[in-house]
Order: structure tokens, then sequence, then C-alpha cells
């Protein structure tokens, strides 16, 4: 037997010893006798007796001399990114949008109109084609704002739901909304349409989000924000993100503060995002590193009382449905891309839902194999197993290069975990030993 190359070993303040594992995602309290006996087995001055070194095994703490864990991580992968039971579908009903924030990568592909009916016979016709071997439908409503074209989803999602309760094919979705127009009214509706969750942003504090995230107009969307909140929390699952830079660090408790004073802070889950230079959107002296962003939410949490569960680091597969086979974006025009932050962007396009379905296309409207390929490669191909720094990495199993569309920027950003796990585990231990206590 021989140590696992993803094992942390963190000294707790107790004399106690946390053995945390990124390959397993297993966490153990270790006593000290324990941990002696195990440093004395890993020197090979002794043997450990059966029950610990079986315990040890089935942790992933120690591995047999001849397992190689990164084939294991390789295969986990591979078995995650090529799995064809789920359908992703980002779908965009309309590029408009009714706020200009400071950062958004959509600056400059801002549109007016709304998905055509034709276009949504497209949708449904893919969804026809694949639910024969999928098990489950994940449609994401995406823009601009897609309260604008509720109208839109309001007429395609029966026949999207239609098509997976024909098959016997779970359906669930979801929405990323800046929340202006969710009220009462837009709630019910949106419930109609089995939208179980939506993502809100808020800034900081009334004057800090609205220089950041103002209406179209310039006007202030904050108040409208909390209002609305203030009639819909319970009825509809609430995330309230938000996003973080050097500019408005100072304002982030803020939120929480307001959220609280309202009664609201309940019902919702909050977190924070880094903001990044997507597509060149963002000016990156404002932005934080990934370790300073990473001590901050860390800070953030603690000081919340957010449940840790949430955030707890476990081993992944494919990073997101950007580099999931099954993973697609399809924007109001019917344009095909693999990450949300490419919409609009037309060298990022991989294919027309027309050249997906196999339709007649004219040349006008054909994207190239070559672009299709050279995007598609850049998305499904890349092998953290095999890249030079991340292969080498003990964080590779939770991070698996991180996030695909930030390394085709050359923006790489490291997991957070790489600067807080300590910490993070910690502090987990701690709540999970009070709550047994």
């Amino acid at each position: 037997m021989k140590e696992s190359k993803y094992n942390f070993i963190i000294e707790g303040k107790d004399g106690n010893t946390l053995f945390y594992n990124t390959r397993m995602g297993s966490l153990a309290v270790v006593e000290p006798h324990k941990k002696q006996q195990y440093d004395l087995f890993i020197r090979d001055e002794a043997e450990l007796d059966n029950d610990f070194l079986s315990q040890l095994k089935y942790c992933g703490f120690l591995v047999e001399d001849g397992f190689d864990e990164k084939l294991d991580i390789k295969m986990r992968l591979l078995s995650s990114r090529y799995d064809t039971s789920v359908l992703s579908l980002t779908i965009t009903p309309t590029m408009a949008c009714n706020f200009r924030c400071v950062y958004c990568f959509e600056n400059g592909h801002y549109g007016h109109g709304k998905m055509s009916i034709s276009v949504q016979d497209k949708i449904a016709e893919l969804v026809e084609k694949e639910v024969h071997h999928i098990e489950k439908l994940v449609i994401t409503w995406y823009g601009g704002e897609p309260l604008l074209a509720m109208d839109v989803i309001e007429l395609l999602t029966p026949r999207l739901k239609k098509i997976c309760d024909k098959h016997h094919v779970e359906y669930s979705a979801s929405m990323i909304t800046n929340g202006y127009l969710l009220n009462t009214d837009m709630c019910k509706r949106l419930d109609k349409c089995h939208v179980g969750d939506v993502q809100i942003t808020l800034d900081g504090d009334c004057n800090t989000h609205n220089k950041r995230r103002p209406l179209a107009d310039g006007a202030g969307s904050y108040e409208k924000i909390i209002s609305n909140l203030e009639e819909v929390h319970g009825k509809i699952g609430i995330s309230i993100r938000i996003n973080v830079d050097k500019l408005n660090k100072d304002k982030v408790q803020e939120v929480v503060n307001e959220l609280k004073e309202r009664n609201i802070y309940k019902d919702v889950f909050c977190y924070l995002g880094l903001v990044t230079s997507a597509n060149g959107q963002c000016d990156n002296c404002t932005c934080m590193t990934s370790e300073m962003y990473s001590k901050f939410n860390l800070e953030f949490m603690f000081n919340n009382e957010i449940p840790l569960q949430s955030f707890y680091p476990k081993p992944s597969g494919n990073y997101c449905g950007a580099d999931y086979v099954l993973g697609y974006v399809i924007d109001a025009d019917g344009y095909v891309y693999k990450c949300w932050s490419d919409v609009g962007i037309s060298e990022r396009c991989i294919m027309t839902l027309d050249e997906m379905l196999g339709h007649n296309v004219s040349e006008n409207n054909l994207i190239t194999d070559t672009q299709s390929q050279l995007v598609m490669n850049g998305y499904m191909l890349f092998d953290p197993t095999e890249d030079n720094k991340c292969s080498e990495c003990k964080y590779l199993p939770i991070c698996m290069g991180g996030c695909p569309h930030s390394r085709l920027e050359n923006n790489q950003i490291c997991e957070q975990y790489r600067y807080n796990i300590d910490g993070f585990l910690l502090e987990y231990a701690r709540k999970i030993t009070d709550k047994e206590n």
C-alpha cells in the first residue's frame, strides 16, 4: 500500500488531525495515536491494524501499490464528459436586456428581437431527436434578460414538457434573471412553466449596485429588485449572486444585512461570484486575484453562516456544460454555442440548429467545419490529467482544469480551494462534530 497523491493532512487546534482526499472527497478526524501509527506506516517503520488499514483504503488515503490514481481521474472525466443521459440546453429567448451592467460580457451583442416560432420548432425537434436516449432534460433560460421574452418561454415550455412526459423523461428548468420584472404575477407564470428556481444578482448597497447594474436608460434598479424580492421570497427558489471585485468588496455585506432586515434572507441562498475579465469587458486591474477572492469568500461564508456543505470540495468529472457532450447554448436566432459566455460572438458559434438537425442551409448561414472543430476541440478535448501544470496538482480531482472558457481566454483561474482549503475544512469538521456532540 502507498499514500495517495491527493491527501491533505491538516493539523487541528484540538490535537486531532484532519485527513482529506480530493480524489475521493473523503474527510476524517484522526486521533493523535492513530496519526502516529499512520506516520510510522508511511515511513515503513510499522504495520497498521487491519481495521485502520481498511478504513484508510476505503477513504482513498491509502491505495494499492499498482493503482494509478491519475488514470482513475481520467476515467471519471471521460465518463462524465461523454455521458449521454442528460440533455442540457441553455436557451436565450431574447438577447434584449433592460440593464447595462458595467462588466457584462454581452456588451456590444445586445439584440431587440425575440426567438421566432421557427427557431422554437427546431429546439422542439432537437429534443424529439435526443429524447429516446436521455433520462433528463435540463433547461436554463438565459439572455439578455429572459423575462422580456416570457411569451416565448410560455410557448416553448409545454412543447418540451409534452415530449418529455411522452417518453418518461425528467424535466427541470431554472432561470438567470436580473430580477427587475420578477413580481408575484411573473412568479406564477414561471411556476406554470415549471421553472423551479432563479438566480438574481445584487452587487452591494443601493448606490453601489445602481452604478454597476443600471437600467438601459441609466436609472437605478436596486429598489425595484428588493421590492420584488419582498413579494416573491418563499414562492420560488432564489439564489442571490453577489458579484465582487476590488471596487465593491466593502459593500458586499450590506446586501446580506438588508436582506435580513427585510426578512428575505431566510428564503434565499446568497453566494459570491468573482468578476473576471470575460471577453475583455472588465478591467483586470479591478478584478480580484483568485487568492484574494478565496480568502474574502471564506470570511463571507463564515460571517453569514452560509451552509458549508453547499461548497464542500467534491471530486468532479467534467467541469460544466461547456465541456459536456450534450451541453449546448442556443441563442434567439438559432445559433449554437458551447458556453453561455460566447453568446453573440460569431467566431465562437459551433453550428446552427439547422446544421445540427441536418436541414439544408444556405452558404450565408453555414458555420465552417474548421471553426466548429476549433471551438469544439477547445472545450471538449482538453485533458487536465495530461496538462503539464494541472496533472501534477493535488487539487486536480476537484478542479479538473477550472473554467474552460477562462482557459480559452488565456485567463485560467485556479479554484479558490487552492488558497482556503485548510480553513474551510477545519470549520466544516468543527460544525459536524459540534452537531454530533
